[in-house]
């Protein structure tokens, strides 16, 4: 009988501890090493090349001008990465496709993920014959689309329309994706070149909700959409693709550093942003 009672007893034991691992497994991975998010913002002029890492898995945003592709793929050779999860293409000017194809052509790419219009310059077409070469077939995207990012969940969208008004040939920075990544509490946007009309188009899709951390679009040209992002976003880290001869306006650091954040430009190294799922570091190297 006491024999029968103990084995009961531990029974009930076990079955405790397994309800509350349960209950509290996804509060575990909070704060530990296995669950950081890592972003890096290369320093390559004026030009957009990102890339994001967590539980071991690579994502690439834009990948720069044509020679950045190389110092895209030596930080993942030097990381021992051999597959990309997602190349996100924000939109189609050089400064972001540029080094598209060599990253393809180098690396396996398990997805690309493109605007649905058609690009304009040199570096557009060669991507685009790159992966006819290599059989590939990109996700064009017209809906948002979701996704598991190992501890993350990431959120591509594109713009409400891809129509183009006739004589208007400065037309890719408003046809930006944009990327939104959600890390345990901490919530990342990623807003390509998005000007006015794609940031007032975004705005209205009710999309824009209070984040983190923001990547600027354009470099930090300054437009009055940007109170909006203060207003709507509120970011406490604040980074943007610049160069020594092109800074960010004086009017955007401004606004953001008004508002409280942390604001950073590539022109001063490349900048490092990483996530415990409750705590965010932006430094720069």
């Amino acid at each position: 009988m006491k024999k029968k009672r103990y084995l009961i007893y531990v029974g009930l034991v076990l079955c405790l501890a397994a309800l509350l691992i349960s209950v509290y497994k996804p509060l575990i991975s909070v704060g530990s090493n296995d669950s950081i998010l890592k972003v890096k913002i290369f320093k390559v002029g004026r030009a957009d090349a990102i890339v994001l890492n967590n539980c071991d898995e690579y994502i690439v945003i834009d990948a720069g001008e044509e020679e950045d592709g190389q110092e895209i793929l030596r930080y993942l050779e030097k990381h021992g990465v051999d597959c990309i999860s997602k190349l996100i293409i924000t939109h189609f000017d050089k400064d972001h496709v540029g080094g598209a194809d060599t990253l393809i052509e180098s690396i396996q790419v398990d997805e690309i993920i493109l605007p649905d219009y058609t690009g304009s310059v040199t570096d557009y077409f060669d991507f685009i014959q790159a992966m006819e070469d290599l059989k590939i077939t990109p996700t064009y995207l017209n809906e948002p689309m979701k996704f598991s990012f190992g501890d993350c969940t990431v959120t591509v969208e594109p713009p409400s329309s891809y129509d183009i008004a006739d004589g208007n040939k400065e037309i890719d920075n408003d046809l930006s994706l944009i990327t939104t990544v959600e890390h345990f509490d901490n919530r990342f946007v990623f807003l390509g070149d998005a000007e006015k009309k794609r940031l007032r188009d975004w705005f209205a899709n009710g999309s824009a909700t209070s984040c983190d951390f923001v990547k600027l679009p354009h470099h930090g040209v300054y437009n009055t959409e940007l109170e909006t992002i203060v207003e709507m976003l509120n970011p406490k880290f604040v980074a943007m693709c610049t160069s020594s001869k092109n800074p960010a306006d004086v009017q955007t650091i401004q606004l953001f550093k008004n508002s409280g954040a942390q604001v950073a430009e590539t022109r001063d190294g490349d900048i490092i942003v990483t996530s415990d799922g409750k705590n965010i570091r932006m430094s720069q190297k």
